[in-house]
Order: structure tokens, then C-alpha cells, then sequence
């Protein structure tokens, strides 16, 4: 073989060498060869993190037993009381030393002996509502706490509706129309129970009946308001077991406007001389 033959066939060999070096590579990178491993190596991105669940809430230190106290369907005027029971869930012995409603229909009371960890205590809570009927109540109890953080109580009732009137204040005419002049006052058993007018102070107005009926009125006369000196209330009392004395208000009537003053009439200019 020529030395000319032998240059050519080193090149050829040379060429065919780097050709099969470069598939090589390839196929290593697209099989997963070193390449593609040192790729997959990299640190991938993360995802975020999950947030963090909120804290549990803690439990209180004073805990009441029911959680609300609901005194349920009521009596105006006519007290009721129910018990509670307070527990300690705290490491250290509790002292409770006041209890105050934010109304005085609500008399609360509080234990008189401290309450060990863990332990329970019983005390009592008097409603008395008031004269006015079919509404809803929610009170508010503060039991204060001897060296910490006051705990607070909620009592519900609902106040029964028994004798429905209307209207429930009225304004007195003026004056000089007070003679003759009257307003009428009309009631409904709502209970579907009848009843009767016992009495009505001051004696300014005259009942429809003395006998028992679902429904009554009352007329009231002003010119007798004026004699018993323009008191600012009625009240009309029946023998109706549950409902309460019905009150109607009566107001005087609202002052007249005062009359504008004229004015005075402006001077005429002096005539030009």
C-alpha cells in the first residue's frame, strides 16, 4: 500500500470514529445516559408550602352549664329562677367574687367558695320581666374573677303575649276642645282567653262591659285628664292571670308655634329737594 492509500484510510477511520462518538452521545443523552442523570439531579421547583392550620381555640377557663341559659317562655312580672353550673378547666384554684347582670331584671348569684381545678360549682339566676309583652330578652351576666380575666354568661327569654291594646299612647287635645273630647282604648285576648276590666287609675275613662269577654274597649275623656291634673299615664287593670297592667301613655299636645313678629315698616325716603 501506497504512503498516499494509508493518509486516506487514517482519515476515513478517523471520520468514522468521531461520526459514531457523536451518535453515541446522543443516544446516550435521549436513553438517560450520564447526561440525562446529571439533568434529573438538578433540584426540581418545589411546590409551596400547605398553610398552616390555624391554632385550636383554648378552652376557657370558666366554662357554664347549659351554655346558654334559656329561661323559655315567660310571665311579665312574674319571676323565674333556674341553677347553672360553672366549671374550673384551669391549673389553679378560681374565686369568684361578684356576678352583675346588665339589667335589673337579672339577679344573678356566684359560689361563695372557690372553685379547685377541675371542679364544679352550682349557682342560681332570677329573671323578673317587665310589663311589656311578646318580646324577646337577651341579658348579659359578668362573673368577675379574683386575679384574671372576667367570664360572661347570656340568658334568653321570650315574654308571652296575652292581652293585645292599641294604641298604646295617645296625645291629649287642646284646651279649649278638651270638653266633650274622648279617645278609645281597644283590647284583644291574644290567648283566645276572656277577661275583665277591673279597674282603670286614674278614674278618667269608662270600660264597654263589667262581664267577661275576648274583647273590650275603654273610652277615656279628657275633660277628666285635665280634672285629675294631665297625668302622663293610664293604667287599665284586668283579671287576666297572666297579662300584665296595660299602660297607655298620654302626652299634652305640642305647644303652638308662636306667631312671627311683623316688621317693622321702613321710613320713606325724604324727597329730593
Amino acid at each position: 500500500m501506497t504512503h498516499t492509500t494509508k493518509a486516506r484510510t487514517s482519515i476515513l477511520a478517523s471520520g468514522c470514529l468521531f461520526l459514531a462518538l457523536s451518535v453515541g452521545t446522543l443516544l446516550s443523552a435521549a436513553c438517560g445516559g450520564p447526561e440525562s442523570a446529571a439533568a434529573s439531579a438538578l433540584p426540581a421547583h418545589s411546590a409551596p408550602p400547605a398553610p398552616a392550620a390555624p391554632p385550636a381555640a383554648a378552652t376557657p377557663v370558666l366554662t357554664f352549664e347549659p351554655v346558654t341559659l334559656d329561661m323559655g317562655d315567660v310571665v311579665p312580672n312574674v319571676a323565674i329562677t333556674k341553677t347553672v353550673k360553672i366549671t374550673n378547666h384551669s391549673k389553679n384554684t378560681i374565686k369568684i367574687t361578684r356576678a352583675i347582670a346588665d339589667c335589673s331584671c337579672t339577679v344573678p348569684s356566684w359560689p361563695e367558695e372557690p372553685i379547685a381545678p377541675g371542679a364544679t360549682a352550682e349557682t342560681t339566676i332570677t329573671m323578673t320581666p317587665g310589663n311589656k309583652q311578646g318580646v324577646s330578652l337577651t341579658k348579659k351576666v359578668t362573673f368577675d374573677v379574683e386575679g384574671g380575666e372576667p367570664a360572661f354568661y347570656t340568658v334568653v327569654a321570650k315574654v308571652g303575649m296575652f292581652i293585645e291594646f292599641t294604641p298604646e299612647s295617645l296625645t291629649a287635645p287642646e284646651d279649649d276642645k278638651l270638653p266633650g273630647a274622648d279617645a278609645t282604648v281597644s283590647m284583644k285576648g291574644a290567648d283566645g282567653a276572656q277577661f275583665k276590666i277591673i279597674a282603670i287609675e286614674p278614674d278618667i275613662g269608662t270600660a264597654d262591659s263589667a262581664g267577661s269577654a275576648l274583647t273590650h274597649t275603654v273610652k277615656l275623656d279628657w275633660a277628666k285628664w285635665a280634672a285629675a291634673k294631665k297625668p302622663k299615664k293610664v293604667t287599665i287593670t284586668t283579671d287576666h292571670p297572666k297579662a300584665p297592667p296595660l299602660i297607655v301613655m298620654l302626652k299634652k299636645p305640642a305647644p303652638a308655634p308662636a306667631s312671627p313678629t311683623p316688621a317693622s315698616p321702613t321710613p320713606a325716603a325724604p324727597p329730593v329737594k
